[in-house]
């Protein structure tokens, strides 16, 4: 029997141009220029989560799903789970739209790793997607990064008031 996964990344390839398909997820280094993108995209969510946890008076360093190591952000980690596909859309779009190229990655040790141009075409697809993209959200118009600040303030009032409740201890 197949993993979800497994079929996935085939149905992923099956739309990406061939040059581009790739055979799994893979991280630090990305083996292919796919996971390249990814794996930058996601790195600049994280940082984006990040922030809108601090705005929000939440530390990132306190979370309850992921393990809760020393000097490891661990809200972000818990957090960022239903907005990953704020990034897998767009680095899909620019691959099946045939805007990734060779010359937007660099060679290194085990691995592929995007360039300046590579960084640049990413970085202005995800603010176009974040930013100026406006969709219906809760009966508003409104943006991703809105959105994601929003989910963050809104997880900040519910923890206050799940403290307000109860006098000895919080019970999410």
């Amino acid at each position: 029997m197949k993993s979800y996964n497994n079929d996935l990344h085939e149905t992923i390839n099956y739309v990406l141009p061939q040059p581009y398909q790739f055979n799994g997820s893979s991280s630090r280094p990305a083996k292919d220029s796919f996971n390249a993108f990814l794996n930058y995209a996601y790195g600049i969510l994280y940082t984006r989560i990040e922030k809108a946890l601090i705005l929000a008076g939440l530390d990132p360093y306190v979370g309850y799903l992921h393990r809760d190591d020393y000097n490891q952000k661990s809200m972000v980690f818990d957090f960022i789970e239903p907005f990953r596909i704020f990034i897998e859309v767009p680095v899909f779009r620019l691959f099946t739209a045939k805007k990734v190229n060779k010359a937007h990655t660099d060679e290194i040790t085990n691995g592929v790793t995007l360039n300046k141009e590579g960084k640049e075409l990413l970085i202005k697809a995800l603010n176009d997607y974040l930013e100026e993209d406006s969709i219906r959200y809760k009966n508003r118009n409104q943006t991703r990064a809105n959105i994601i600040q929003q989910e963050a303030n809104t997880y900040a009032n519910l923890l206050i008031e799940k403290t307000k409740d109860t006098s000895e201890t919080m019970y999410l």
